[in-house]
């Protein structure tokens, strides 16, 4: 058995809603750039197709929000624990800025392998 760290990165598919409400398609080139991204650090990716998004629904510091999401899972089968944790801590702040959002959702869990 390997121990093996997962993470789940939630990506909404839009931007949040404008002052009169309306509400913009975050560029597919931005999610094929996370793609590439996690590859190139984690080695492999796995994601929900943007033809079948998840719903989420969250509550703010001054508002609800719906969102439909995207999620990127990544396996860290590296042994040095903190690779991955760093790493995504800083491309969180990456994230939050393209996607123009107030926060962006990183699940971590640790499994082991049969």
């Amino acid at each position: 058995m390997q121990i093996v760290r997962r993470y789940d990165i939630y990506l909404p598919l839009e931007y949040n809603p404008e002052p009169d409400g309306t509400r913009r398609r975050i560029e597919g080139e931005k999610f094929d750039t996370v793609e590439q991204k996690l590859f190139e650090e984690f080695g492999g990716v796995t994601f929900v197709q943007e033809s079948f998004p998840l719903k989420g629904r969250w509550r703010g510091e001054t508002r609800n929000y719906t969102d439909e999401i995207r999620i990127f899972t990544v396996l860290d089968f590296r042994c040095e624990t903190s690779l991955g944790e760093n790493f995504l801590r800083e491309y969180k702040e990456t994230l939050k800025n393209e996607f123009q959002q107030e926060e962006i959702l990183i699940l971590y869990q640790e499994m082991k392998t049969l």
